[in-house]
């Protein structure tokens, strides 16, 4: 099979599956935990101040967020979003933050690029109860 050929196969099943829709912004942005794939955006969300993880309890960076900064053991005592979080944005100054599903830094956990945002986490992400950044 030629070249123009094998890429325009290769186009067009991503693009089924979403890969091009949802391509990452930024070279580095790291992958969403999402089976369904992540977006990342340019600009963070307006209720998301400069320097914090915001958690969102809705898909799209919807709702009240949760916000943290610095490292944190145990995010349970927040509650809300950090219980099945939908969407998530590192508006971090200098730092990606690793999220991770249990407290103590524990289970499953996924990088967020600074300046990334999962629109959608999905089932893969249950729950969000340490960070740390860096």
């Amino acid at each position: 099979m030629n070249a123009r050929k094998r890429l325009a196969l290769t186009a067009a099943a991503a693009a089924v599956s979403g890969g091009l829709a949802l391509a990452p912004a930024v070279a580095s942005a790291a992958p969403a935990p999402a089976k369904q794939g992540s977006a990342t955006v340019l600009r963070a969300p307006s209720n998301c101040p400069r320097g914090y993880l915001c958690v969102y309890p809705r898909p799209n960076y919807k709702g009240t967020p949760k916000k943290v900064a610095g490292n944190n053991r145990d995010l349970r005592r927040y509650g809300g979003a950090f219980d099945t979080p939908w969407s998530a944005y590192n508006n971090g100054t200098r730092c990606n933050v690793t999220v991770y599903e249990k407290p103590g830094y524990h289970g499953r956990h996924y990088k967020l690029n600074r300046g990334t945002g999962w629109k959608y986490i999905g089932y893969n992400l249950n729950d969000l109860y340490s960070n740390k950044w860096c």
